[in-house]
């Protein structure tokens, strides 16, 4: 009876502890349901503004997702409804009164595509849609980043990196898979996948970044996609 005791007070310290937002400049971030929440404790006065951003390789090109306008003191969270597959990198962008800004510890997140994939799935069969969940925030819309749909047949491991192909019926079919890079030039060519399931050396593509692929049973397309080599 001591230990159930001990037990139940140990899981009801780490539950608080997971329930506290860290105070800026850290925050905690979750994934849930292939979306990502980012929490964080505002603890200044005359903050202006909080810009909440986002990159894939944590050192440079890092954009606006979300945006809140004269943020008071207090719990604040951020729904990423639509995260990268593979590495996305956050980030706060602090403005103080006086043009004064700074920005918070970088936080990476790895998403494997395969989770989204399941979650769009789900939310297709069952009729849903995600909804927001964001504290004084407002969406902003951009043009920079690049989303698709993951494939459930080929996509990143997020563990290690190299492609998996899942195909159940590769010894009934003639299946063979070529990757593109961004301008379209072939990178990598499969002419016959006689396997359920092959994995395929990420150091087998060129660089890091998104890679277009066409599945082919035979002559005929089964299926084109992308999938991310970080």
């Amino acid at each position: 009876m001591h230990f159930f005791r001990l037990f139940l007070l140990l899981v009801f310290i780490d539950l608080t502890c997971f329930a506290q937002a860290p105070q800026l400049p850290a925050m905690n971030i979750i994934t849930e349901k292939a979306m990502n929440v980012l929490t964080w404790t505002n603890q200044y006065d005359g903050v202006k503004s909080i810009a909440v951003q986002r990159s894939v390789d944590s050192i440079r090109n890092f954009i606006t997702i979300g945006f809140i306008d004269a943020p008071k003191k207090g719990v604040m969270t951020y729904t990423d409804e639509h995260p990268m597959p593979g590495r996305n990198h956050y980030r706060l962008s602090v403005g103080f009164a006086g043009d004064v800004e700074w920005n918070t510890n970088v936080y990476k997140v790895i998403l494997d595509s395969a989770i989204i994939a399941k979650s769009v799935l789900g939310a297709i069969e069952t009729g849903t849609t995600n909804s927001k969940n964001n504290t004084n925030l407002n969406n902003t819309t951009t043009t920079t980043d690049f989303y698709y749909t993951p494939s459930s047949r080929i996509y990143t491991n997020p563990y290690t990196g190299h492609i998996n192909i899942s195909l159940d019926d590769a010894m009934k079919k003639k299946y063979a898979v070529r990757f593109y890079d961004p301008e379209e030039k072939e990178v990598l060519r499969i002419a016959r996948i006689s396997k359920t399931v092959l994995i395929l050396d990420k150091n087998n593509f060129n660089a890091r970044g998104t890679y277009h692929f066409k599945l082919f049973d035979g002559t005929s397309l089964v299926e084109t996609g992308y999938v991310t080599i970080y």
